[in-house]
């Protein structure tokens, strides 16, 4: 029996499943989710019918084409935009050749070059959690097919500024490297990089609906590119991959301004009081965009995270990298769940 020894050797590490009954604040989920009466509008309009149908992307490609002034043919929509990821690598990640990131970063990435045989150059956060841009240009070479660059960075890391990404992507153009541009925290971080799609036709920005649009159990995110990339995209993907409810439920949503407006508000609120109230506790604490900070505690972070968990069923997320040990990740939602957090911190951390 043939085994493809790129899978064979792959350490895959899976979140843990049960977390029912918990306030989850360890993957960057809205720990309240959607308000109930939009949830009971969406069931409705799920029938029998609509259940015995294939799926259809039409509508909410014409959404989303209008949502960003784009063409239909400039958008893939994926079984949330970490598929997006397994097939870009697919289509354009050159075996042996180089994928650049910073690190730490999300995890999947570094999974997928390993999945198709690409080497993973990693540029380390600094210690004061900073990018050292100077060196990620310095390591995009001809030996280079992808780089990524996911704007905020999780889990730290600050911002990319404008000049930074046109740097960025003057530079994998001239080496003619595939950039990506990350953008899963965008509305709790406004600012984009859509716009360089106009000049670049090297360039996929991705988007998904799992965090401020609160349906991570859909998984449903698109890719934003030229149509000669979406295309092929769509060439590496099956027929029918994105289910209906995920379609229907992201149509809605992308169509309900007064909701976006809601969720954006209501973390925002959120982790104001949150940050207000760690500063006056004095914790060292990193935010740079994004639903989620980072904390450094008191005592040992996988005694407080263990704690928050048994105790207080709160889950919050540690990490093994070196930068982070002390730190706890924490995902921020409305007030009334960063009240909970706070005070069962107070107890468990002192």
């Amino acid at each position: 029996m043939y085994i493809n020894q790129l899978i064979d050797k792959l350490e895959r590490k899976y979140p843990e499943c049960n977390r029912k009954g918990l306030l989850r604040l360890d993957m960057n989920e809205n720990p309240g989710g959607l308000p109930l009466d939009v949830m009971n509008e969406l069931k409705n309009k799920i029938t029998p019918k609509f259940l015995a149908t294939y799926p259809d992307k039409a509508p909410l490609l014409e959404s989303l084409a209008a949502f960003h002034q784009v063409d239909v043919d400039n958008i893939a929509i994926t079984d949330g935009s970490e598929m997006a990821l397994k097939y870009i690598f697919e289509v354009f990640g050159r075996p042996e050749s180089e994928f650049l990131s910073v690190s730490p970063t999300f995890e999947m990435y570094g999974v997928y070059a390993n999945m198709y045989g690409l080497i993973h150059k990693k540029i380390e956060i600094t210690k004061d959690f900073d990018i050292d841009i100077k060196s990620l240009l310095d390591n995009i070479t001809s030996e280079t097919s992808i780089v990524s660059l996911l704007n905020p960075n999780n889990p730290v890391g600050r911002p990319y500024t404008d000049e930074e990404f046109l740097l960025v992507a003057e530079k994998t153009k001239a080496v003619g490297a595939l950039l990506i541009i990350d953008e899963a925290y965008h509305y709790f971080y406004s600012y984009t990089q859509i716009g360089l799609l106009n000049t670049y036709d090297h360039i996929i920005v991705l988007r998904t609906f799992s965090k401020l649009f609160s349906i991570a159990a859909c998984r449903i995110g698109y890719a934003i590119s030229s149509a000669k990339i979406i295309k092929l995209i769509n060439n590496a993907r099956p027929t029918f991959d994105t289910n209906s409810i995920a379609l229907l439920f992201a149509n809605e949503l992308i169509n309900n301004k007064e909701l976006l407006e809601h969720l954006i508000n209501e973390e925002l609120i959120g982790r104001q009081y949150l940050i207000s109230e760690l500063e006056k506790l004095g914790y060292t604490y990193v935010y740079n965009g994004g639903n989620y900070i980072t904390i450094k505690t008191n005592l040992d972070a996988n005694v407080v995270a263990q704690r928050l968990l048994t105790d207080k069923k709160i889950s919050v997320k540690t990490s093994g990298y070196d930068i982070l040990q002390g730190y706890i990740r924490v995902t921020t939602g409305a007030v009334q769940y960063m009240k909970l957090f706070m005070d069962s911190l107070c107890e468990v951390d002192k």
